[in-house]
């Protein structure tokens, strides 16, 4: 009776030592999925979640009452990045229109400054400072968000 007792209880110990084990291992296949997540999603240079399109077009910014001609430099879903005259702060708010090609209507949207950074020689065109700006979209008026989607999706491969 005593040795019946004394295996069961040794049944007991593996399984819980076993059990212990595959949580373990389960928790560090977590933490290794997610650094792998993390080492994709950013390699340093680029933060973005989805495909930029490479794009000249013609942009009005709007900040207070100020209105501003610009040109985008690539555009996304997500946001838009613009060749400015000025340095804009971070999280300053923006309506924008933008001008789609062989389409008469604008499309209206609500943005963030995500990011400035002065431009680079070769993007210069004046002699004046000139700054890349990153715009994330936070609103659209109507349908322009879909017509935008479809646009960019249109001259992607």
């Amino acid at each position: 009776m005593i040795i019946l007792a004394i295996e069961g209880l040794i049944i007991l110990i593996c399984v819980m030592i076993f059990s212990t084990l595959i949580i373990d291992e389960k928790k560090n296949r977590k933490r290794g999925m997610r650094a792998v997540k993390l080492k994709g999603f950013w390699n340093g240079s680029d933060r973005r979640t989805t495909d930029r399109l490479n794009i000249t077009l013609e942009v009005k910014y709007f900040i207070n009452a100020r209105v501003t001609t610009s040109k985008s430099m690539d555009i996304s879903t997500k946001g838009i990045r613009l060749l400015l005259d000025e340095k804009i702060e971070k999280t300053t708010p923006l309506g924008l229109e933008i001008k789609i090609p062989d389409q008469s209507r604008l499309i209206k949207a609500a943005g963030e400054v995500v990011w400035a950074e002065e431009s680079i020689e070769d993007e210069k065109i004046a002699a004046k400072r000139l700054f890349n700006t990153g715009i994330k979209f936070s609103k659209f008026q109507a349908a322009d968000e879909k017509r935008l989607f479809d646009f960019i999706y249109s001259l992607q491969p």
